[in-house]
């Protein structure tokens, strides 16, 4: 009977210990005080740790008793308290970080200053951390490290954990002091390559900069490093802070020695024009040489200072990436070249869209130039990279609208050679006005809408770019990078029925080419449907029937259009074509055998101004030529609707159809590449999937 109520007794204090509240500072009794005094070399690159053991055997002795109290084996510490940055008086067991605590310094109340005793904190400003306590009868074992480039050599840093029995305690004082880490020399190095990377850089009056893609991975191979964890705070699983070598990037300075005094990011530098470390706002910067991120070494950027007077020369200098006692010589060339004109790149394609939006007809106008924008305005217009890539080649595109000049006199001058704007820093993008401000005899104007009445401060609409990812399938991380526009507009300015016209471009100054982008903006009381392009053909029809005296019977295959559209009943599609604002409409005067109603540019057009017609009856094309020349071919595009998609059918109206209804692609880019399989997005696949593939530049049904 008293053995079971022993159990009963230890099980009920266990449960009460589980579930007490955290215990106070305050409130404790300190029975003995340990000191932990450790010494360790400023962690310069990586976090750095050491093992300690203390023996606890006298100080547990003066506990008196052999309660269980609270202690069962936990060790307590004090929490940062964000809103006085000092520490709390309530102490906790809750580990932050593998069996034990990242910690931050705290602040003195009084004075203001950092104390130099570390407590419990968030990943967020961390300095030093405690991990993996173990007690080992009265053996206590803990690792205790830096956070690489935190502290600071000269100074101690303490933290003070607590083991609890009842309301009396152990403290434990653990002092770590940092030394001065020696610089390496490269004669007490092995050197284990070099190499020399000639690049080019285009002037621009920003900090731009070039990507170079420096393989590392051999690098680490050839001096037996792993790859790095990251230089953030934090940890990898399976991998052991400050355990790993890493390869660390060196600069040199004026005194020809090794430097790691990093002045750019992620431990990268600024360096001057003898090619030595210097900081940004030194007095002869020259280029930067940084990691793209904190993960390693494997990419770099490079980029110059804004400095018009390095146009044509090449800015040189040499970094060292060491780790453990080797070296490595990377020397860098950097060629500045002159930003090419705008009006010398190739325009390799012209593409027009519609945007419609919807006003707020109750809004104020104002004269402040904020703009306001729809939720579904964003990314309202998208492109993919490989439509991108295809036309403009790889690198970076910059979005841009050309600058137009108008003189005193009126005359519109366009400055071809200068295409970009500052209008507003929202999303890389524009305001765009319908008027003009005087400047010094000349004035910038972008050009939105009509000039009258003049003069009219009006702000039209905005558009901005960015780019942003798309993960297609989260299991293989399948994805693409889209350009998406968004759109913007300024409340009172703008009332249903006005539109706006005007002419942007993506420009890859790299390889000399841009993209042509003709955006009609169109306010609506109400949007049109809008439909994801899914697919298309090309197809021929005549101008009409063998006697000329009305319209033109074509039957085309029109499985492919059903498959892709996921339709079985050609009779539920409805059909849709493109005004001359590109906005994709499907109207009430679609006739049953003649179709729409085209003039002689492929827009939907009245009654009177029609050229030709085109449309879809009785399973087949019809096509009738009233008002053109018998000579002119003439194209548009009509639009089979189902469910959200839409089929495109590009259409020529000709003397003399090749009726050729091979199956168009969708993006420049999927008929290229032997074997390469895309969706009808335009996304590359790694194989099939069911539904229709674009491989080989051909679409295929798989079921």
């Amino acid at each position: 009977m008293m053995k079971q109520f022993v159990i009963t007794l230890m099980l009920s204090m266990i449960a009460n210990v589980a579930n007490a509240q955290n215990p106070k500072r305050s409130e404790l009794t300190i029975v003995d005080k340990v000191e932990v005094i450790l010494e360790a070399k400023e962690a310069r690159h990586i976090n750095s740790s050491q093992r300690v053991t203390v023996d606890l055997t006298d100080a547990f002795a003066k506990f008196g008793g052999g309660g269980l109290g609270m202690a069962l084996h936990k060790f307590y510490i004090a929490k940062h308290d964000e809103e006085t940055e000092g520490k709390t008086d309530e102490l906790t067991a809750e580990y932050n970080y593998r069996e034990g605590w990242w910690l931050t310094d705290i602040y003195d109340e009084t004075t203001g200053e950092l104390t130099g005793e570390c407590v419990a904190d968030t990943v967020c400003g961390s300095l030093m951390y405690i991990r993996d306590i173990e007690l080992d009868g009265k053996q206590l074992s803990l690792t205790v490290g830096q956070v690489a480039g935190e502290m600071l050599p000269g100074n101690t840093y303490s933290a003070l954990l607590y083991y609890i029995n009842g309301s009396n305690a152990i403290e434990i004082d653990i002092q770590l002091t940092i030394t001065k880490a020696e610089m390496p020399k490269l004669a007490d190095l092995t050197k284990v390559g070099e190499k020399t990377i000639d690049t080019s850089i285009f002037y621009n009056s920003i900090y731009n900069y070039r990507v170079i893609n420096f393989n590392a991975d051999s690098l680490y191979e050839s001096i037996y490093a792993t790859l790095p964890v990251p230089d953030c705070i934090g940890y990898e699983e399976g991998k052991l802070w400050g355990e790993d070598m890493k390869l660390v990037l060196y600069g040199e300075s004026a005194e020809n020695v090794l430097t790691d005094n990093s002045t750019a990011f992620y431990g990268g530098y600024w360096v001057d024009t003898d090619g030595y470390v210097c900081g940004y706002n030194d007095e002869h910067p020259a280029f930067f040489l940084e990691p793209a991120d904190a993960t390693g070494l494997n990419v770099l950027h490079a980029g110059i200072y804004p400095n018009y007077s390095f146009v044509g020369t090449i800015l040189k200098g040499s970094f060292y990436i060491i780790g453990a006692n080797y070296y490595y010589k990377l020397n860098i060339n950097l060629t500045v070249n002159p930003y090419p004109r705008f009006d010398e790149c190739e325009i390799v394609d012209s593409l027009t869209y519609a945007v419609e939006i919807v006003p707020d007809m109750t809004a104020e106008h104002t004269t402040d130039v904020k703009l306001v924008q729809e939720d579904y305005m964003i990314h309202a217009i998208t492109l993919n990279q490989y439509e991108l890539e295809a036309l403009l080649g790889e690198g970076t595109y910059e979005f841009c609208v050309e600058n137009t000049l108008m003189s005193n006199d009126g005359e519109i001058i366009k400055n071809y050679n200068s295409a970009f704007s500052n209008a507003i820093t929202r999303g890389k993008g524009y305001l765009m006005m319908n008027t003009f401000g005087l400047f010094q005899n000349e004035a910038l104007l972008h050009i939105a809408a009509s000039l009258s009445p003049f003069p009219m401060m009006t702000k039209a609409y905005g558009i901005g770019q960015e780019s942003y990812f798309v993960v297609e399938d989260q299991e293989t991380n399948e994805g693409y990078t889209e350009v998406g526009f968004n759109f913007w507009y300024q409340p009172g300015d703008a009332a249903v029925g006005d539109y706006y016209q005007n002419v942007f471009y993506l420009v890859n100054y790299e390889t000399g080419k841009k993209l042509q982008l003709n955006i009609n903006v169109v306010f609506v009381d109400q949007r049109n449907p809008v439909f994801d392009i899914v697919g298309g053909q090309t197809i021929e029809l005549p101008q009409s029937n063998a006697e000329g005296t009305d319209y033109g019977t074509t039957t085309i295959d029109m499985s492919d259009m059903l498959a892709t559209l996921e339709c079985s009943n050609i009779n539920e599609v409805q059909w849709a074509a493109y005004n001359n604002l590109n906005q994709l409409l499907i109207t009430p005067d679609y006739d049953d055998i003649y179709g729409y109603n085209f003039d002689a540019k492929g827009y939907l057009t009245a009654e009177d101004t029609k050229v030709f017609s085109v449309g879809f009856a009785d399973e087949a094309f019809h096509s009738y030529l009233m008002n053109g020349s018998a000579d002119t071919d003439y194209t548009t595009t009509i639009v089979a609707t189902y469910n959200g998609k839409g089929y495109k059918f590009n259409v020529k109206v000709t003397k003399d159809p090749k009726n050729d209804t091979g199956i168009n692609n969708l993006t420049p880019t999927l008929s290229q590449g032997e074997g390469a399989i895309y969706n009808l997005r335009g996304q590359r696949l790694s194989a099939p999937v069911k539904g229709i593939n674009i491989i080989n530049g051909k679409k295929v049904l798989v079921k």
